[in-house]
């Protein structure tokens, strides 16, 4: 909870910093011309460390939106689903040596630092926030394996049935943006859509006791956390 909290501080500092005035022939004032953003986006969702042992790269889409509080510092919000697909292998116990395929949601909030100025033809941006994960998977079976006691053990001709993994977690993101504005509107020429690629690292705080039948399936131990990096291309809209 102290590094939750650690966190919060960060957070609230930079965006009281931002809120703080300045010498009016400054870069960092309180007016920016683009007002607040929106974005869509779609790409591959990379399972990482643990939860890469059963859970293959999949499909992945999500949608942004940022509310700039001077032209380079914007507060953000973020949701997206990526769909793992299950990994497969001989010596796993899953029925039919396949993991179950993972639906994986995420939501953060947090702010974003412009590199480049806005009003110019690239987009460069880093971003930070914190939310939640949810894991949502279909009906499973574990074959040769019990897991009725507070552990799962190996126990040859027992089947364990699983109603699916259905967790959800905290989480940090962080991620970075570069991008193309190529149509601008009005006197003062601000960039209206911006094409851009990204790509973000989600780390979960999981519950080894969660993952231990996950864990089970795919004759590995237990993990208390999770990561997977999400790279996507889309088209991000700002409104003056």
């Amino acid at each position: 909870m102290v590094r939750y909290k650690k966190l919060g501080l960060v957070l609230g500092a930079v965006a009281m910093l931002a809120l703080l005035p300045a010498k009016a022939d400054a870069q960092f004032i309180r007016y920016s011309p683009i007002f607040w953003s929106f974005d869509v986006n779609a790409g591959i969702e990379l399972p990482m460390s643990d939860l890469s042992d059963v859970a293959k790269p999949g499909f992945t889409v999500g949608a942004g939106w940022s509310y700039f509080l001077n032209p380079r510092l914007a507060l953000t919000a973020r949701g997206g689903v990526g769909f793992l697909s299950g990994e497969s292998n001989a010596l796993f116990n899953f029925e039919g040596g396949v993991a179950p395929d993972l639906t994986l949601f995420h939501y953060t909030a947090g702010i974003e630092g412009h590199l480049a100025d806005p009003m110019g033809d690239l987009l460069a941006t880093i971003n930070v926030g914190a939310g939640g994960a949810t894991f949502n998977s279909d009906l499973f079976v574990l074959e040769d394996v019990d897991c009725s006691g507070p552990a799962c053990i190996d126990s040859p001709g027992a089947s364990t049935t699983s109603t699916g993994f259905d967790q959800t977690y905290f989480a940090l993101q962080g991620g970075l943006t570069l991008g193309y504005n190529f149509s601008r509107s009005g006197t003062n020429n601000v960039p209206v859509v911006t094409l851009f690629i990204s790509g973000n690292a989600h780390l979960i705080f999981g519950d080894e006791d969660h993952t231990r039948i996950l864990a089970a399936g795919g004759s590995t131990s237990p993990w208390s956390t999770m990561f997977t990096i999400p790279i996507t291309a889309g088209l991000r809209f700002n409104i003056p």
